[in-house]
């Protein structure tokens, strides 16, 4: 497969079956059709001799950017012994879109986007030398100055988890209240004791009080 761009060389060897050089009386000329469309992209173009050979000829073909991605074959007008060949079957070449095969990369430009990262996501040298002027820097100051000013600490986090898990383990743990000894306990969920208090009841009232 050749590419938009690239320049692709034909060749045309003109030597008879026991590798004489025949006599030329008209050299080859080219031409290239798209099997497409069966229009000519390039019309009856001489070709010529390589260095150092005596009928071997080549044409450069400067494939367009502009090219359509389709099939062409190449053929080829010439006399040689006194025989004329009239478009005479040369090659077959295929104009692709993509230097990546198949189901990988369909679209070139879908290629593209996925290996290299679109200009205006990536920072340039003039962000970091004037960063008032860069509207990349400039958006993330903007998130930046969002930001509260004095943060929560990890110890302020790791604070709050813990009176977090006591209200909790307060909430749905067990109380159990030994009236021999006058004692209260918060067990937690996990049977450990959260909190003791010195339980005091008479007819009129009951107090509990802190004891660890």
């Amino acid at each position: 497969m050749i590419y938009q761009g690239d320049t692709h060389y034909f060749l045309c060897d003109l030597h008879r079956a026991d590798g004489q050089i025949p006599q030329i009386t008209t050299p080859p000329t080219i031409t290239i059709i798209s099997l497409t469309t069966g229009n000519a992209v390039i019309t009856a173009q001489a070709m010529t001799t390589i260095a150092g050979t005596a009928s071997l000829y080549q044409y450069a073909w400067q494939i367009p950017a502009t090219a359509i991605l389709d099939d062409y074959v190449a053929i080829v007008t010439y006399a040689a012994d006194g025989v004329q060949q009239l478009g005479r079957f040369l090659e077959r070449v295929r104009v692709g879109d993509s230097r990546v095969l198949d189901v990988v990369a369909k679209d070139a430009t879908v290629a593209k986007d996925a290996t290299v990262a679109k200009d205006a996501t990536v920072a340039h040298q003039s962000d970091v030398v004037s960063p008032d002027n860069s509207p990349s820097i400039q958006q993330i100051l903007a998130k930046v100055n969002t930001l509260p000013a004095n943060p929560a600490s990890s110890a302020d986090v790791a604070g709050l988890a813990s009176s977090i898990n006591d209200i909790h383990d307060f909430a749905i743990g067990t109380w159990t209240i030994d009236k021999t000894t006058g004692t209260m306990k918060m067990l937690r969920l996990d049977g450990s004791v959260l909190a003791s208090f010195i339980f005091t009841e008479d007819a009129n009232s009951s107090s509990r009080a802190r004891s660890s």
